[in-house]
């Protein structure tokens, strides 16, 4: 097995070329800027912004490349649960992704810091060695054939038959449950076919020519997407491969006891990639055909298989990192089932997680409608006992339904893409919509016998598989009932403004938007929250404040705090949930939330949570509906009781075990920790953490370029006591504006003036908000202790220190449209606030730095003490050294974030000669006190 750092190696197209890209960017900025004035200066200036624009994207595309490897790592964390069909092919795939994403990170992060953090590569390829070294213990040998019909497909064959036929072959021969006749047209035929008509070398030339990274893309790519398709189906399928297909079709459907010929026989050809994420993320990606006759068949198969490549599935997988070199596609020939009536059950309620009773939603005529929720269906309530009895009926006006029109010749693409636009194809003859005859409207769909026969097959399907199903099924012209797909049921309570229905994004199958009601007798504290990791956990409220609080935290109780943090993994292995009022569903503690099967919630209803719920208290947390009650609510215990799912146990499941350990525990917990270093990283969670927590380092100490840089940036026009120059990063600044002339004076160190209300950069107008406030920026004096002025003056006229500690009186913001880094540099001490706003949680963040002051070292230690107290009432993380306070404020919504930057927008101005005012150590309090109540005038409270 090649690992993603070997490929890495290689260069190809796959791993976008990100360096090389902004190198191109900052290229063409000096040319143009060379071209539109010969002497050079601004030449000169181009570069400096080309620098910053360059460090900008590189963060950028660090962060998002930390979010992609969190949706790899969730992915994974699903598959261990042991719910979902994988094979080998999956484990490879999502370790090549998932070392694509932390060596883009690790890259950035040493081209942002001018290669500080070297070792980090060692550490990369000593885990990618590891790896290698466990995959080596497991070898996957491809079995010789083309095609293997359905009887002889188990759950094991997933690497070679896709996953869609590996399910259904599991169904037929481990349960005898009927299922559409059929075979897989394996990987290896996949890989028969490119070798034999030599694809490979044509299709990777063309794709090396696709720079996802350049806006005008897209063209390029619907050409040379549209080339690689035409190229495939212009192409042969070989005869070995056509003639196994032949014989399988043969075999299976033009029989004496048939009575069939060719003609006759319909089926539908389903695209299933070898080693994707499962259906989850690659749903829609790839061509299905309805309909398809004996002698379309080898055509429909190439189609399938240039479906692969796609515009819409080469960009999808070069944006996820997935390699092409490990992707094959096998494909499911099932044949047409003719439904009478057909629908999906549901082996328990898809949202409340208290009522166990088996679901069953049925249309006349064929399936889409019932599972994209097109009409409204009956539906019927079995009760998961021996006989089955029926508990409920619900029997809808089901107006029309679809058909197949035996009569069309041609196929039917129902998902996926059949052109090189990847646009998708509607209802066509072939498949139609018809009315239902009005004496069926109201009738049922299926009969008392047959709803107990689902729900017994559904009963099976769930013991098999040792978790609740969504079962897709249908009933053919004889009466025969017919599994067509089942797959894990993923309990989906989430909160929402009004019931509906919709396509469920775990399973495509319709599942009702609609949170179940509170559980009766017990007392709601939190109603509505986010939830990070799904479970039910019951305990004692513990509140976490320190890192005192954590050592002391009792067994099986419910940590409960203010922000999410990977520390809180020390006790997680000890604790039945977690509550914290703020955080990121997807950061680094609800990674590990679900790695430790840790109930968890977050936000919304729960931001209030340490006041509403007292220490101590017992608690019930629902990891499915968001809620916590009073109590021990013993209806959701009994709810939840785990066994053992169907995949744990296996060898494939023991491998991607084994393979988890070097890549989903987190051991770097604390930045302040002497071990959180490059040598300290364990697994690939260790690598990201620790790019994630630097490149904020980095990219806070960008301003230091800003302050050696003239005439590179745009003067701002407010009534501010700093002289401010803005540079854009090119979306800070509104679009067409290019700046007025400015005062002479000042025309050496800008390019021109701005106002306020041409900048468009969210975290820097909300910063501006808070400077410009009229109550704290006003003209009136501030009281002034006569002692601590004089003091100011004395240090300043007999410290020679100070001398070279006296910084330029210019400040700079550097901004895009969701970042600012801004830094005020006057006189003794200076500032620094590097902060991101957008709409992922994830990558929200607030820096803040300050020190110096002209006072004595007593005096600006007091101040940035009282600067320490005020940020820490706003929820901000705060270390203070001598006369330094660091702050940081991160994962929190886009509005949270910008009101802590008006915050700091107004503690900037006020803490102007605020250590002429720290004469004694009350006064501390007296300045944080006073900023907190808003009584910025300091005028008696």
């Amino acid at each position: 097995m090649i690992i993603a750092y070997d490929y890495l190696n290689k260069g190809n197209f796959y791993m976008p070329t990100i360096i090389g890209n902004i190198k191109k960017l900052i290229r063409s900025r000096l040319k143009k800027a060379k071209e539109g004035n010969p002497n050079g200066q601004p030449g000169d200036n181009a570069e400096a912004n080309a620098v910053f624009r360059f460090k900008y994207v590189l963060f950028k595309e660090l962060l998002a490349a930390n979010s992609e490897l969190f949706n790899i790592l969730a992915d994974m964390e699903q598959k261990l649960k042991g719910s979902y069909i994988f094979g080998a092919s999956y484990i490879k795939n999502q370790v090549i992704r998932s070392m694509i994403q932390v060596f883009k990170m690790v890259k950035n992060l040493n081209v942002l810091s001018g290669n500080k953090y070297p070792q980090l590569y060692q550490v990369l390829d000593k885990i990618n060695q590891e790896i290698k070294s466990v995959t080596a213990e497991k070898k996957e040998h491809e079995p010789p054939f083309y095609v293997i019909p359905y009887r002889d497909i188990l759950k094991k064959d997933a690497d070679f038959v896709g996953g869609k036929s590996a399910n259904l072959g599991e169904i037929q021969n481990s349960l005898k449950i009927p299922v559409p006749e059929g075979f897989a047209i394996t990987a290896k035929a996949f890989n028969t076919f490119l070798d034999t008509n030599n694809l490979r070398e044509e299709i990777l030339k063309r794709k090396n020519l696709i720079d996802v990274d350049d806006t005008h893309h897209i063209e390029l790519l619907n050409r040379l997407s549209g080339e690689i398709m035409d190229l495939i189906k212009s192409k042969p399928v070989p005869d070995d491969i056509m003639s196994d297909i032949t014989n399988a079709f043969e075999t299976l459907w033009i029989t004496p006891a048939t009575a069939s010929s060719p003609g006759d026989v319909r089926v539908a050809m389903r695209s299933s990639a070898i080693g994707e994420d499962g259906d989850l993320s690659y749903a829609g990606q790839y061509l299905t055909l309805l309909n398809v006759s004996f002698d379309q068949i080898g055509n429909a198969y190439k189609s399938i298989i240039a479906s692969l490549y796609s515009a819409r599935s080469i960009s999808y997988r070069i944006s996820k990192g997935i390699n092409d070199e490990e992707l094959s596609m096998a494909v499911a020939c099932i044949r047409m089932v003719d439904s009478v009536a057909s629908g999906v059950m549901y082996t328990r309620h898809p949202y409340n997680i208290l009522d166990d009773h088996i679901i069953i939603n049925a249309v006349w005529g064929l399936g889409p409608y019932a599972v994209d929720g097109i009409i409204r269906p009956d539906t019927y309530g079995v009760e998961k006992s021996d006989l089955f009895p029926i508990l409920s009926r619900d029997i809808s006006d089901k107006m029309v339904q679809l058909v197949c029109h035996h009569e069309s010749k041609d196929p039917l693409s129902i998902s996926g893409i059949s052109d090189n636009k990847g646009s998708d194809h509607q209802i066509t003859e072939s498949i139609r919509e018809i009315p239902v005859p009005l004496e069926k409207r109201s009738v049922p769909a299926l009969d008392d016998n047959q709803i107990k026969q689902l729900a017994e097959y559904g009963q099976q399907l769930e013991d098999h598989y040792k978790c609740a199903q969504d079962i897709e099924w249908a009933v053919d012209p004889m009466g025969k009932i017919i599994i067509l797909q089942s797959r894990p049921l993923k309990i989906n309570a989430v909160p929402v403004t009004s019931a509906g229905s919709g396509i469920s994004a775990e399973t495509g199958s319709t599942v009702i938007r609609q949170k179940p009601e509170p559980i009766p007798d017990y007392r709601v504290i939190i109603d509505e929250s986010e939830v990070a990791s799904q479970g039910i956990g019951t305990g004692t409220a513990f509140h976490v404040r320190s890192e005192e609080d954590l050592a002391a935290f009792p067994v099986r109780a419910v940590l409960i705090a203010h922000h999410s943090s990977p520390e809180y993994t020390v006790v997680m292995r000890q604790c039945s949930a977690i509550i914290t009022e703020s955080g990121s569903i997807s950061g680094h503690m609800a990674a590990l939330a679900r790695e430790f099967t840790v109930p968890t919630l977050m936000g919304l209803g729960a931001k209030n949570a340490l006041q509403d719920i007292p220490n101590g208290m017992e608690i019930t947390v629902d990891g499915y509906s968001g809620r916590v009650y009073e109590g021990v609510v013993t209806e959701l215990v009994a709810a939840v009781e785990k066994q053992d799912a169907h995949m744990k146990g296996t060898p494939v499941h023991e491998h991607l075990e084994k393979i988890s350990r070097l890549m989903l525990p987190l051991y770097l917990i604390n930045p302040k920790a002497p071990e959180f270093t490059p040598s300290g990283c364990r697994t690939l969670h260790d690598i990201a953490r620790f790019c994630h927590e630097f490149s904020y380092i980095e990219m806070f100490n960008v301003s230091d370029i800003a302050s050696k840089q003239n005439k590179c940036s745009f003067r701002l026009s407010a009534s501010l006591p700093i002289d401010l120059h803005i540079i854009d990063l090119g979306s800070g600044i509104k679009k067409g504006f290019a700046g007025e002339s400015d005062d002479p004076a000042t025309s050496n160190t800008c390019q021109g003036m701005i106002s306020t209300d041409q900048i468009q950069s969210i975290p820097f107008l909300a910063l501006l908000e808070g400077m410009l406030n009229k109550d704290v920026n006003c003209h009136d004096p501030k009281p002034v202790n006569f002692s601590g002025f004089l003091s100011v003056m004395q240090e300043q006229m007999l410290s020679p220190g100070h001398v070279g500690d006296r910084f330029g009186d210019r400040s700079y913001a550097i901004i895009a449209d969701k970042y600012v880094n801004f830094s005020s540099r006057v006189g003794y001490h200076y500032s620094v606030v590097d902060a991101y706003c957008g709409e992922t949680v994830n990558k929200n963040y607030i820096s803040f730095s300050f020190k110096g002051g002209a006072a004595d070292d007593i005096k600006r230690n007091r101040r940035v003490r009282a600067i320490a107290l005020i940020l820490k009432s706003f929820d901000f993380l705060v270390d203070v050294k001598e006369d330094k306070v660091d702050a940081r404020f991160q994962k929190y919504p886009c509005p949270l974030i910008q009101d802590r930057l008006d915050i700091l927008g107004r503690l900037l101005l006020f803490t102007r000669q605020m250590d002429m005012l720290m004469t004694t150590e009350d006064s501390i309090k007296w300045v944080a006190d006073n900023f907190i109540a808003g009584n910025y005038k300091l005028s008696a409270l």
